[in-house]
């Protein structure tokens, strides 16, 4: 059996080079939103420009790509920086989240039923396709889930990369132009000069460790997961106060989101149009959803309205986590909150596939 590339080193040199032209393009994209002083800067940045290349670039110019074992270092960097939001002061709070954790499950359910709808009605999916299309998990084990319950797993892949792309396109400028907050252009943190050595071991070890164990116990997204679970750990109990520092925060971001730009290499315009609407359809939805119990739900539940929209907004768990970081809101709700949505999803989505008889099989 063959093992998945991500956890595979032969070749790596060459797979790097095959990521230059993707993460040029992405530094360059991440060096202009940084200029302009929009949120996120590197990661929207970088998403932007190597999403527009990937779609406009001609047959006979190179596709952009970013090698998966790549992607997942990066990823491993975000989860010991999420793990470092986690503070001793935190364990007394567990008890205040079981209230979001119950909104979170009755959110996941209505918005599926929604955007299933749309995919179905208006876009004729296919049953599996629409289902899995819908459902806000995470983009690769939704895909995966997907294709083995008989759905089309590039129109399941790029309705979620397209969902993905819109919420982390929304959310920071939502809070810039609408709640008048400032997002700042990278989040907070030290430099690798002002860092001791032994608190970059101490996060790379946790990182490494995160990740192994995350892999032995198939966690989902266990590249960000378990890291994270693994740092949060070392700062919970004080061991360790140290964040990565910001120079490879941008490094990962320029990585992640020339990544998920890549995803719309080779792709027609018109199969991309004809997902996109309804892709962004279900993503208005969601968003409205999302608003609607951020104004009921904040005030009872005790928390911000900003922290209750990043909780429950259908983005990306590394990106929406950033955003969180950047607008100094909870970071630990936020990333924790989302590592129990794609936990619940990954394990429920197919039962109740199955439950709903919901088939492929051609009408």
């Amino acid at each position: 059996m063959q093992r998945n590339s991500i956890y595979t080193w032969d070749g790596l040199g060459r797979g790097l080079l095959r990521s230059v032209p993707a993460l040029l393009c992405g530094a360059v994209g991440g060096a202009i939103f940084l200029w302009l002083r929009m949120p996120l800067a590197w990661m929207l940045g970088s998403m932007f420009v190597v999403g527009a290349y990937a779609l406009l670039a001609r047959s006979h110019w190179p596709k952009p790509k970013v090698d998966l074992r790549l992607r997942a270092l990066m990823i491993v960097v975000l989860g010991v920086m999420l793990g470092s939001a986690f503070t001793p002061d935190m364990l007394n709070r567990w008890s205040e989240w079981l209230g979001l954790m119950a909104l979170m499950l009755a959110y996941v359910p209505l918005a599926t039923a929604c955007c299933y709808w749309i995919f179905r009605k208006l876009g004729n999916f296919d049953p599996a396709t629409a289902y899995f299309a819908a459902t806000p998990g995470g983009l690769q084990e939704m895909t995966m889930v997907g294709e083995s319950m008989g759905g089309n797993p590039s129109q399941i892949i790029l309705s979620h990369t397209v969902r993905v792309f819109m919420v982390v396109m929304t959310i920071p400028f939502y809070f810039r132009l609408i709640e008048g907050m400032d997002v700042p252009p990278m989040p907070p943190g030290g430099s690798f000069r002002s860092m001791a050595p032994e608190d970059a071991a101490l996060l790379a070890a946790s990182g490494l460790i995160g990740w192994i164990l995350a892999r032995r116990l198939r966690m989902p997204a266990a590249q960000l997961v378990g890291p994270m679970l693994c740092s949060a750990i070392l700062h919970l109990t004080g061991l360790s106060t140290a964040k990565p520092p910001t120079e490879a925060v941008a490094v990962a971001q320029v990585v992640v989101g020339a990544s998920l730009g890549c995803r719309f290499a080779g792709i027609p315009l018109r199969t991309l149009a004809n997902v996109a609407r309804l892709a962004a359809g279900s993503t208005v939805i969601m968003l409205g959803l999302t608003l609607a119990l951020v104004f009921l739900f904040a005030a009872p539940l005790g928390l911000s309205r900003e922290s209750l929209t990043l909780v429950l907004a259908p983005g990306g768990l590394a990106e929406m986590s950033l955003v969180a970081l950047a607008l100094h809101v909870e970071v630990a709700l936020v990333s924790s909150m989302h590592v129990f949505r794609i936990v619940v999803v990954v394990i429920l989505a197919p039962f109740f596939f199955r439950l709903l008889k919901l088939r492929s099989a051609p009408e």
